[in-house]
């Protein structure tokens, strides 16, 4: 955790993300892999942030019977 600057309360979401996309095996696998230096420089705040982003296509219905 002092490597790489990441708290408490994000580790669980750093390594579940670490899971998830496959670059660890499991939980253990994922702490050694950050204890050891491997993710230096990354920024997992953003990270995290854009994994859980979805971009929202928007329809726009024009209804030309509204009567004001």
């Amino acid at each position: 955790m002092k490597r790489t600057g990441i708290d408490r309360t994000n580790l669980i979401g750093v390594i579940a993300y670490l899971i998830r996309t496959k670059q660890a095996s499991g939980q253990g696998d994922a702490l050694k892999r950050l204890e050891s230096g491997q993710f230096d420089g990354v920024d997992f705040d953003e990270v995290l942030i854009s994994s859980y982003q979805i971009e929202e296509s928007v329809d726009v219905v024009l209804d030309k019977d509204i009567e004001d």
